[in-house]
């Protein structure tokens, strides 16, 4: 009899513990799905082009790493730098101050690529 109340009172605290971790794996989801690289534009909001504009000029990639700048560092992406607008960040894309506001993925990178402090 003493066995099953032990396996009992063991039951309960793991899962007393399985559901206190709940919300910390549904954050780090969240998290991981934010640093993601989208695969679509946004609807509705004015995009930097790699080929025309300020995409050209900074030389701006969606992807960091097809890069092919000597300036280039490993490691670095829109989504570190501080002209990334994390505040108004959606989908993925956030407005970009070198770029004149218009919307880069945060896998993205260019020229003028800032670490944040």
């Amino acid at each position: 009899m003493e066995n099953s109340t032990l396996s009992r009172r063991s039951f309960f605290k793991f899962a007393a513990a399985a559901v206190a971790v709940v919300p910390f794996i549904a954050k780090a989801t969240k998290a991981l799905a934010a640093d993601a690289c989208p695969t679509a534009p946004l609807a509705g909001k004015a995009m930097a082009n790699p080929a025309e504009g300020m995409g050209k000029t900074l030389q701006y990639v969606t992807v960091a790493s097809t890069t092919k700048s000597p300036k280039f560092k490993a490691g670095s992406k829109c989504g570190s730098c501080k002209f990334y607008n994390v505040a108004k960040a959606e989908g993925g894309y956030a407005p970009c101050t070198m770029m004149g506001m218009k919307y880069v993925t945060n896998c993205g990178w260019c020229t003028s690529f800032a670490a944040k402090v």
